[in-house]
C-alpha cells in the first residue's frame, strides 16, 4: 500500500511544484497591485459641482498619485482628494487655496454685498 502511495506522489510532484510556482507569481502579483494602488497611484471616480469647469459634473475618472502629501510637496492650486466629513466613507475633490500661515480673504455673499472674511490658515490639531 505504501509503494502505491509513493509512486502515486512522485508521479504528481512535478504538477504539484508547478501549480505552487504558478500561484506564488499571482499571490506575488496581487500584493504588488495592492502597494501600488494604495500607495504609490491609484485611479479614482470624482463626480459633482464643487471643481467645476475642472472636472466635470457627471464624473471623471482620474489618476491619484499618493506620494506628494507624505513628502510634503503640495502646493498652492493642486487638486486633493480628502475624506468627506459629513461621510467618511466617500472621497472629495478639492483645490488647495492656502497653506498654513498664509492668509485668505473671500466675498462673504457676492449677491448681498462686497463684505469679505478674512480665514488665517492654522496647523492642524494632532
Amino acid at each position: 500500500m505504501s509503494m502505491r502511495l509513493l509512486s502515486f506522489l512522485k508521479q504528481w510532484r512535478g504538477t504539484a511544484k508547478e501549480a505552487f510556482e504558478n500561484v506564488s507569481i499571482v499571490a506575488k502579483f496581487l500584493c504588488l497591485l495592492h502597494v501600488t494602488d494604495r500607495y504609490i497611484i491609484s485611479t479614482t471616480h470624482v463626480h459633482g459641482p464643487s471643481m467645476l469647469p475642472t472636472l466635470n459634473l457627471t464624473g471623471d475618472v482620474i489618476l491619484a498619485e499618493h506620494l506628494s502629501h507624505r513628502f510634503g510637496k503640495i502646493g498652492l492650486g493642486d487638486v486633493v482628494l480628502v475624506r468627506s466629513p459629513r461621510d467618511p466613507n466617500r472621497m472629495v475633490t478639492k483645490r488647495i487655496l492656502g497653506l498654513e500661515g498664509d492668509r485668505l480673504t473671500f466675498s462673504a455673499d457676492p449677491l448681498v454685498g462686497h463684505a469679505s472674511v478674512s480665514v488665517l490658515f492654522h496647523a492642524a490639531a494632532p
